[in-house]
């Protein structure tokens, strides 16, 4: 009996030193592989500055490479990317350290650009939220076949060459497309307008028209043909106005003359 527990108690022990050589192998290793992760961590924070630079140089160039309608936020982005990147080699180099000498002044530069990223994302905010896109007046019938794979600078080319050669009908669809992209475009707003007034949709012209000019979109052109369909609606006293902002804005239009008279002798 003595021999057969004394037995058991060599095999516990062996089982034991097993079992313990395994954990302290298992305990190694886990300590091997969170050096090499702490390793990994210091590494890519080393570099980040570096990899969120170009991140944020990259947002802003978006907008200046390419045509798109979410420049906004491509410029906040990468505004608000380069401002962490600065926060982040200053916070690697110990400025911040309250230890540090020059810790006053940079809290209050860090205070300073925080403040302002504040306000400059806040008002972009409010840009996006309280000036939404707004609704224009397009004519439900497509009259012109215009390609749906073409950017918006494609477009534009499009819509001037289809001025330049008197096609009204492209034209009217082609600005019709660019304002349904960006409806804030409000010389292409005004483009579709003198379109629509010229086929003779005065009643959405004039909804266009006025959000054009309201917007900066003031061409003698443009007020003009505002004009026309102020005329073809039958309010003479606002068509006259409109006329007469147009020859204010280019008094070389002989024929214009004519009509402000007439417009002038009836009213």
């Amino acid at each position: 009996m003595g021999s057969q527990v004394l037995g058991e108690n060599v095999e516990k022990e062996d089982v034991d030193r097993v079992m313990g050589n395994g954990k302290s192998k298992l305990s190694a290793w886990g300590q091997n592989q969170r050096a090499v992760l702490g390793q990994t961590l210091v590494q890519i924070f080393d570099k980040a500055p570096t990899l969120l630079a170009g991140l944020g140089l990259f947002l802003l160039a978006v907008p200046v490479l390419s045509e798109t309608i979410y420049q906004n936020y491509y410029l906040g982005a990468g505004t608000l990317i380069l401002f962490l990147v600065w926060v982040l080699a200053n916070h690697q180099k110990g400025f911040f350290s309250r230890t540090h000498k020059d810790w006053p002044q940079k809290r209050k530069v860090l205070v300073g650009m925080s403040l302002c990223m504040a306000l400059g994302i806040a008002s972009l905010g409010y840009y996006e939220m309280k000036m939404p896109k707004y609704e224009v007046a397009i004519i439900k019938k497509e009259l012109y076949r215009i390609p749906s794979h073409l950017s918006k600078k494609q477009l534009l080319e499009m819509g001037a060459d289809c001025n330049t050669y008197g096609n009204t009908l492209c034209s009217h669809d082609v600005f019709a497309k660019i304002v349904k992209m960006d409806s804030r475009d409000y010389n292409s707003l005004a483009n579709l307008a003198m379109a629509q007034s010229h086929l003779g949709f005065h009643k959405e012209a004039l909804v266009n028209f006025k959000r054009a000019l309201k917007n900066g979109a003031a061409t003698y052109d443009t007020y003009k043909f505002y004009g026309h369909s102020l005329l073809a609606l039958g309010k003479r006293e606002l068509a006259l106005k409109a006329y007469q902002q147009s020859l204010k804005l280019n008094p070389k239009q002989h024929v214009l003359h004519d009509k402000i008279q007439e417009l002038t002798q009836s009213i």
